[in-house]
This record gives structure tokens, C-alpha cells and sequence, in this order.
């Protein structure tokens, strides 16, 4: 019995929306027209980005990447942003401006992301160009910084290597005196010969230090790197914005289910008359006894 009113109930539903069928149709193809010419009257919002890889020298204001983004999306780096491009950016809408400009740290690397959504794409594309640009000038002092004070250890290192590189040929060249010495005792030539060789075994000490200390130091040199643009900005061919195919699907869902729901409306009303004019009796009491 129960599985007979479940057949009956679901025939009953399928008869009313075949009933309504030019009703739920009427609305889902409202819904989607209206909303394909929406989409199409708004105007289209492209994104441009680029990715840049932060230095590598040690001065945590521009290789940090939470401190980079700071600079990146200071006000002042974006004032001088507008200033050199000429922008026509209001102050009214500086913070809009600001606001459509993402700096996103990319995770496990020192990589940032800059993006910048506009109407404009070459605008964009030249927004992002000059925010590196300016990032890259600011960093730029700091970065010759350090890279000149390796420098200068480097040569001091190398002067001293080629100090002591003439010291040993010269204390080779006096244990080759001592060898073929003569008119000295073999007790005397065995001692001269000894204090030589540690001295010369103590400037090999020396010699070996500052080689690894000189590798190290030019090993450091090489890699010390200022901010680098890892993919360049492009103009995009797709805007992110409007997203056609998305709002025409989502309308078209909402005006499927709003026909649905507007079909079963009409007909509990039409099969429930008494309920209205009840309603509707008990509304004009309720307005005289006010």
C-alpha cells in the first residue's frame, strides 16, 4: 500500500511539471538569456602576473618574502607606480587600484607571485613590469652592498695566497741551500734542515686555510643573486571575468529550480481556493480590528 502511494505521489509530481512545462521553460530560458546579456554588457577583467624570484644575499628587507611583499604593495612603491606610467588613478580610487594588485608568497620557494587584475592589458601587463622594476632599484644598493665587501675579503685573501706562495718558494729554495750546504757539520745541517721543513710545513698550513677560505668566499660570490623575473608578464588572451559559461550555468540551474518551485506554487493554489479566500478573510479581520 505504502509502495502504491510512493508510485502515486511521483506520478503526481511528473504530471505537474509536464503540466507546467512552458512555465519552468519560460523562466530557465529568461534566467539564461538574462544572464548571457549581462555577462556580455559587463566589461571583461584580465589578469596579468608575473613570477619573481627573490635575492639571495643576507638582508632580510628584500629576500624575505612576507618583507617584500610589504615594499611591493607599499603606497609609496604604488604611487611611484602611477606617477611614472602616467596612470590616470584618482585619489578616490587609489585604494581600488591597490586592492586588484595580489603579491602571493609560492610555497617551499622564494618565488612571489605579482598579478594585477585591470580592464586594461597592456596597462597591466605594464603595472607589473614596473612594480619589479622598482623593487629591483630599491634592492640593487644593498645587493652591490655585500656583493662588494666578498669583494674586498676575496682580494684580501688573494694577496695574502700569493704572499704566502712567495714565502714557500722562498723557503724552498733556502732547504735546497741547506742540502748542498757544505763546511758545516751533518749535526748542524740535520738541524737547519728540520726547523726549514716545520716552517715550511707551517706556510702549507697556511697556504691550504686560505685556498679553502678563497674557494669559499669566490663559491659565495657566485651565488649571491638580486631579484630575477622567473616567467615574465604577457598580455592574456582570456579574461578572468566575466566567466560566461559559469554565470549562463548558474543561471540556468536557479531558473530551473525557481520554475520548479513557481510550477508547484500554482498548483497548490489552484487545487486549494478555500485556503486563499481564508487567508485572505482572516487578513481583512485582522485590518478592521486594527
Amino acid at each position: 500500500m505504502k509502495h502504491l502511494e510512493e508510485e502515486l505521489d511521483l506520478r503526481d509530481l511528473i504530471l505537474i511539471l509536464w503540466k507546467r512545462r512552458r512555465l519552468i521553460l519560460g523562466i530557465f530560458l529568461a534566467a539564461v538569456f538574462a544572464a548571457a546579456a549581462i555577462s556580455f554588457i559587463i566589461p571583461p577583467t584580465y589578469e596579468v602576473s608575473t613570477i619573481i624570484a627573490l635575492g639571495v644575499f643576507p638582508d632580510p628587507t628584500y629576500t624575505s618574502q612576507a618583507s617584500a611583499r610589504e615594499i611591493l604593495l607599499s603606497d609609496e612603491l604604488l604611487l611611484t607606480v602611477i606617477k611614472d606610467l602616467k596612470l590616470n588613478v584618482p585619489r578616490e580610487k587609489f585604494r581600488s587600484f591597490k586592492e586588484a594588485i595580489k603579491v602571493e608568497s609560492i610555497k617551499d620557494t622564494n618565488f612571489l607571485k605579482i598579478s594585477v587584475q585591470t580592464p586594461n592589458r597592456s596597462e597591466g601587463k605594464a603595472i607589473v613590469e614596473k612594480m619589479v622594476e622598482l623593487f629591483k632599484e630599491r634592492s640593487e644598493p644593498s645587493y652591490q652592498q655585500h656583493r662588494q665587501l666578498l669583494a674586498n675579503q676575496l682580494n684580501s685573501v688573494r694577496t695574502r695566497l700569493s704572499a704566502i706562495e712567495t714565502d714557500i718558494k722562498k723557503t724552498r729554495e733556502v732547504l735546497n741551500a741547506i742540502e748542498s750546504a757544505s763546511g758545516i757539520s751533518p749535526v748542524e745541517k740535520d738541524l737547519r734542515r728540520s726547523r726549514t721543513l716545520e716552517y715550511l710545513q707551517s706556510e702549507e698550513s697556511q697556504r691550504i686555510e686560505l685556498l679553502d677560505r678563497y674557494l669559499a668566499l669566490q663559491k659565495e660570490i657566485n651565488e649571491l643573486k638580486n631579484v630575477q623575473v622567473i616567467r615574465g608578464a604577457r598580455e592574456p588572451v582570456y579574461p578572468v571575468k566575466p566567466n560566461k559559461k559559469l554565470n549562463v550555468a548558474l543561471a540556468g540551474m536557479l531558473g530551473l529550480m525557481s520554475g520548479i518551485f513557481m510550477a508547484f506554487i500554482l498548483e497548490y493554489f489552484q487545487h486549494n481556493p478555500l485556503d486563499l479566500s481564508k487567508r485572505e478573510g482572516i487578513s481583512a479581520q485582522n485590518s478592521q480590528k486594527l
